[in-house]
């Protein structure tokens, strides 16, 4: 499983190829705001992104705000984000993560 960690909702960068107008996470997010704030722009090694199933969209408290199945990446300027199938509904959405995200990275590997 891939796990991508937001940070507070900030502006995003006027030339955001997601064409997002903020990203991070806040309190009252839909889990296709979280998905749209999560699944992207990143760092991260895209084999390795490939090889998982399922990425969770996490904030800083530990708690789910949505879930994916993860169905491909693109790239964007030497970084990625992840193409996939929001799994709306999922149970694990609003309660606390079963594999704390301990590294200071916002994206991790379980």
């Amino acid at each position: 499983m891939l796990q991508i960690q937001l940070g507070p909702e900030r502006p995003a960068a006027p030339d955001d190829s997601l064409r997002r107008s903020t990203i991070g996470w806040r309190t009252g997010m839909t889990e296709d705001e979280a998905w749209e704030a999560g699944r992207g722009i990143w760092k991260f090694n895209a084999d390795r992104a490939l090889a998982q199933d399922e990425v969770q969209i996490i904030n800083t408290e530990g708690v789910v705000l949505a879930v994916a199945t993860i169905t491909g990446i693109s790239k964007h300027h030497g970084r990625y984000a992840l193409e996939g199938e929001l799994r709306r509904g999922d149970p694990r959405v609003g309660e606390p993560t079963a594999t704390p995200h301990r590294s200071r990275n916002s994206v991790a590997y379980f």
